[in-house]
């Protein structure tokens, strides 16, 4: 996980801005040690590129984007180097481009944004289940917004993706797929390139039993995509209690009443611990609303006057 960046004069180390994108708090001074430890590595390396270091539990890398401005990127101890060393010279050399043309201020102003497409990575949640149980309503739930007031049905070729639902440095994209029975064949194609699964049911047996069969074939044609189950419109009087569902499908169920944003916490603490479980992150004891973010999807960089 890339949880902190960086971006600091070479001469002073003054910071021109910088990112956090979990809880980990990364010392002055540890900045400071990596920044002599780098001066001593490059009198040796030669050219060198890609080399990592490791100052107080956390794991650095430095690249140039100008003779007098270093980006830096601070990582868990596990992070893979290659892949870091890819995004942080890709980020220093669109920063680096920018400066041509741009004066510091505006880099220090729009630094979030700009850094941020080399920093993220996606996870795919694919969000399934038969039409009219509410993946459409609970993506709305999710963003806060007020569900729909009829049902309009997903359709394959207009299926609903929110981008904007940030963790850590991972960007989640969910997807909301047709769930009428014609377009089920094309779901193999969807959840196979999945991260995770979130299988949506309405609580009434007749469509728990067709969900018990979607979980089934999930687990046929991708074993290695973990499976929620989801038990929406636990407030209808013929809905079965969680208990039983999961008894049925034969995985833990969770309930939900995706029209009630008093259920909101709760999903999004679901898709917080699954995802950062996904990724082997540990979750800190805070409210999933301290640890998401929400970005518009419209946000531009802003120009200089």
């Amino acid at each position: 996980m890339i949880h902190s960046t960086v971006l600091l004069r070479t001469k002073s180390s003054r910071t021109i801005a910088s990112t956090q994108y979990w809880t980990v708090q990364v010392p002055r001074s540890d900045i400071n040690e990596f920044l002599k430890a780098r001066l001593e590595l490059l009198k040796v390396a030669k050219g060198q590129k890609g080399i990592s270091l490791n100052i107080g539990g956390n794991k650095y890398f430095a690249q140039t984007v100008t003779p007098d401005i270093l980006l830096i990127f601070i990582t868990d101890i596990d992070e893979n180097d290659r892949n870091v060393t890819e995004k942080i010279d890709a980020a220093a050399k669109a920063l680096g481009e920018i400066l041509e043309q741009k004066k510091i201020p505006f880099v220090k102003k729009n630094y979030e944004k700009l850094i941020n497409p080399f920093v993220h990575s996606k996870l795919k949640v694919a969000l399934v289940g038969e039409g009219g149980v509410g993946k459409t309503t609970t993506l709305h739930l999710l963003m806060g917004k007020r569900p729909p007031t009829q049902y309009i049905p997903t359709i394959a070729l207009a299926m609903e993706v929110i981008e904007n639902i940030h963790f850590a440095n991972y960007s989640l994209v969910l997807w909301d797929f047709a769930g009428q029975e014609r377009f089920r064949k094309l779901w193999k194609l969807y959840f196979q390139g999945a991260d995770i699964v979130f299988l949506l049911t309405d609580s009434t047996l007749r469509n728990i039993l067709i969900s018990k069969d979607m979980f089934q074939m999930i687990r046929r044609d991708a074993p290695h995509v973990p499976i929620i189950v989801i038990a929406n419109k636990q407030d209808k009087p013929n809905a079965l209690d969680p208990s039983i569902i999961e008894r049925i499908i034969g995985a833990e169920t969770h309930p939900l009443v995706a029209i009630d944003l008093s259920y909101r916490n709760d999903i999004l603490k679901l898709l917080l611990d699954t995802a950062a479980k996904h990724v082997n992150i540990p979750v800190p004891d805070l409210p999933a609303d301290d640890l998401l973010r929400f970005t518009d999807e419209d946000e531009d960089v802003e120009q200089e006057a």
